[in-house]
């Protein structure tokens, strides 16, 4: 995938699930991509639905992924011992902290040797995750577990991410419908349990931080550590609770379903009036009551659950709409 810099900075610039526009990371700089720009990251976001589509033939799953991994970049860096790491990744994201490269069985976060001290924090935050008992070997794969790092010739940092070679960035899925949409959401409630558990706040919990596999439908949560706090922190005149990170999974709903907040969500053909009215709301008091009214919503919305592939036709989910 392409990436494209700022005009007025330099700096990686983050495009918009839509696919339409960008914006910079760094400067916060934003514009409308043209003609050529818009046609290529629109087809790239149906390529990635179309390889990733569910398949019961391992062989053609390999395929498809071989396929889309033809498209990866490639970067060298020389580490501080002269030995060299080889970076072959599919997405690479930029924040005003790191640089985040998805390969094809890890994430690498590069950061700056003024951000260095970033990665002992992502480290320090993972290491001390705690799960209910009964649920922690299936729920620990879902976070981070640091598998490497490098200290790179110029003070840099790489600090390397185990990841399934079936999860991607949720970010390269462009907008999705709503009962893709739905799934998602049960994956991030989750995920947001497991944070009340831990009492923690995760700032950057989001569309850039999230990965997904399409296959199982999971979620995965593994970028912004560094910046993760205690329940009821002080941030300048505001408190950090944990119905942060639920009010995060709302606009990051919004957001895949193509609605610039979630504040502007309303009822569509394929995103019924509960589900917009649940987005559109405050949060439970916790995590583990907000899950319980989502899925009260979710029956409310779509009915019975069923797993749906991520190329299964609309009319093929919701029929004729009411």
């Amino acid at each position: 995938m392409k990436n494209l810099s700022c005009k007025n900075c330099g700096g990686l610039m983050v495009i918009d699930p839509s696919g339409t526009a960008a914006y910079c990371a760094y400067c916060n700089s934003r514009y409308v991509l043209d003609h050529s720009d818009t046609d290529y990251y629109r087809s790239f976001y149906e390529r990635m639905r179309s390889f990733l589509r569910l398949s019961a033939d391992g062989q053609e799953r390999r395929r498809q992924a071989d396929a889309l991994w033809e498209q990866a970049d490639e970067e060298i860096f020389e580490c501080s011992d002269g030995k060299t790491v080889n970076i072959r990744s599919l997405h690479r994201y930029s924040s005003p902290v790191m640089t985040a490269y998805t390969a094809r069985q890890s994430i690498i976060f590069r950061f700056s040797p003024e951000q260095a001290a970033n990665a002992e924090k992502l480290r320090r935050a993972v290491s001390q995750l705690d799960y209910p008992s009964a649920d922690t070997r299936n729920l620990a794969r879902f976070f981070p577990a640091v598998s490497g790092g490098f200290t790179l010739r110029d003070g840099s940092v790489l600090l390397v991410i185990k990841k399934s070679e079936d999860e991607y960035p949720l970010r390269q899925f462009g907008t999705l419908s709503g009962r893709h949409t739905a799934w998602l959401i049960g994956r991030m409630e989750n995920l947001c349990c497991v944070l009340e558990y831990n009492s923690l706040v995760h700032p950057d919990f989001g569309i850039d931080t999230l990965y997904i596999d399409p296959y199982d439908h999971q979620a995965s949560l593994y970028g912004g550590w560094w910046n993760a706090v205690r329940n009821q922190t002080a941030d300048g005149r505001r408190l950090r609770t944990t119905r942060d990170n639920l009010i995060a999974l709302r606009r990051t709903a919004a957001e895949v379903l193509g609605f610039r907040s979630r504040e502007d969500v309303q009822p569509t053909a394929d995103l019924p009036k509960p589900f917009a009215d649940f987005l559109r709301s405050e949060p439970e008091s916790n995590a583990y009551d907000d899950f319980a009214r989502w899925d009260e919503v979710l029956i409310a919305s779509y009915g019975e659950r069923r797993f749906v592939t991520m190329d299964t036709d609309d009319s093929q989910i919701y029929g004729n709409p009411v």
